[in-house]
């Protein structure tokens, strides 16, 4: 079918147009206003930030905020450990999410449904702290970063949207497989997972943010400060510096030092980097792949 132009559609059809993009237009400046007006007070004084004056733009542009926090102790080995329950952990929730769900969209399965349901039950009673505590310390996982990844391997939300999207994939495909000679293994990775970029792209977004923000696990199964997470490292810059605002400063201190204030905006913005530098990328797959697992139950 053959788009109309613009100029061809009747007057209320062009109203409505206009009226869709402007109400869009809006809307998308009052999403990103508050991304805006952090990154504008990480970058200016305290002085300025506490009278109010700071918007949309950092007034007398300076980086102490992001000087004090790269200046910490810890904030490197903080970096590295996020990057690494980051990729290990989103790499291993989508292996262990594909293994479950391929086997319970394929109606072949006996009591298929029975699995189903015990799967979808434990959404319902989710695992408390304590017993998650008592169980990583049982397995000697204590102060280790294997502690962030394994127990939070699998997301039932996200492995029922994988189950549902391979369900939407033709049977023919996977018979055709069969007669050739190949397995259930070969037919997931070969047949499944290459089919599923949207949905590959879509949950390992959720996965990699959730793995990236995590942050109460690190507080109860991790001690010792060279495993901490950038979210914990970046929580005690931040408490330290809320500290230092009990003390007394002059007003020429404020008009050229970062305080906690601007200090608070600078982490709310290192924590945020890594997602904003990767969802540009796979923006495209991430509405489709949510709208196709979504269609089946």
């Amino acid at each position: 079918m053959r788009k109309l132009k613009f100029k061809n559609y009747r007057l209320s059809e062009k109203l409505f147009i206009l009226f869709i993009h402007i109400f869009l237009l809006l809307f998308g400046v009052i999403c990103i206003f508050p991304f805006i007006n952090v990154l504008a007070r990480s970058l200016s004084p305290e002085f300025y930030i506490q009278q109010g004056q700071v918007w949309l733009w950092p007034i007398r542009l300076t980086l102490n905020a992001y000087v004090k926090i790269f200046q910490a102790m810890g904030i490197v080995s903080g970096f590295k450990n996020s990057t690494f329950v980051a990729i290990v952990g989103t790499s291993i929730n989508l292996i262990m999410s594909f293994l479950i769900a391929y086997p319970l969209s394929r109606k072949r399965l006996p009591l298929r449904k029975t699995f189903i349901f015990i799967v979808v039950f434990t959404m319902l009673f989710p695992t408390g702290i304590i017993p998650m505590y008592l169980l990583v310390k049982k397995l000697g996982l204590m102060n280790s970063l294997w502690a962030l990844i394994w127990p939070y391997a699998i997301t039932t939300f996200n492995m029922i949207i994988i189950k549902n999207y391979f369900q939407t994939i033709p049977e023919s495909l996977e018979e055709s497989a069969f007669i050739d000679g190949a397995g259930e293994l070969t037919i997931l990775f070969k047949i499944f997972v290459p089919l599923s970029k949207p949905v590959i792209s879509a949950i390992g977004l959720f996965y990699l943010i959730f793995n990236w923000n995590i942050f109460m696990p690190a507080v109860f199964f991790i001690t010792h400060p060279s495993k901490y997470t950038i979210q914990v490292v970046l929580r005690d810059i931040l408490t330290q510096h809320m500290l230092e605002d009990q003390l007394p400063f002059d007003q020429a201190s404020l008009m050229s030092l970062a305080g906690p204030e601007a200090i608070q905006a600078a982490v709310t913005i290192l924590a945020m980097i890594p997602i904003l530098i990767i969802y540009p990328f796979i923006q495209k797959y991430f509405t489709r792949g949510m709208m196709i697992g979504s269609v089946k139950g």
